[in-house]
């Protein structure tokens, strides 16, 4: 893969919807070798606790994917129609806790994620790379202040 592309779509915010964004995802992404196996394993599995959120949350009748690739990275943002004052961010769940864990798993498999701050829309963003000098972009980086 060496040119920058995108693509974008919206889904209606229905548990059925988590399944089609995940297969949307990996129809858009090239196959191995432009995109490393676990590359994109690690979008789908990202994508669908992204999409979990905004249903589990009850966070607005749709949500759109933004997908961006590169030569080597992929970024993704998960915007919903839901409230905009609201911030996504990581909860510490208690160990029989039902859920609470979407976003540290999101975390766990990206370089890179945070929240979308912005007036018109919530969201978070999440970005993958497999660079052959290593990850362009890895925490510690804060994008915004705790």
């Amino acid at each position: 893969m060496t040119a920058q592309r995108h693509f974008r779509r919206t889904f209606d915010a229905a548990p059925a919807n988590i399944a089609a964004a995940r297969a949307w995802l990996t129809a858009i992404l090239p196959a191995p070798p432009a995109v490393p196996g676990e590359m994109a394993a690690a979008a789908v599995l990202a994508v669908s606790k992204a999409a979990t959120n905004v249903f589990t949350h009850g966070a607005g009748p749709t949500f759109t994917l933004d997908v961006t690739t590169g030569p080597w990275w992929i970024y993704v943002q998960c915007e919903d129609s839901g409230a905009v004052d609201t911030v996504p961010h990581i909860v510490d769940a208690c160990p029989t806790a039902e859920g609470g864990r979407g976003l540290r798993l999101i975390e766990a498999v990206t370089n890179l994620w945070g929240p979308l701050i912005d007036v018109d829309r919530c969201g978070i963003f999440f970005y993958l790379d497999w660079h052959p000098d290593g990850p362009l972009l890895t925490w510690p980086v804060r994008l915004v202040a705790s």
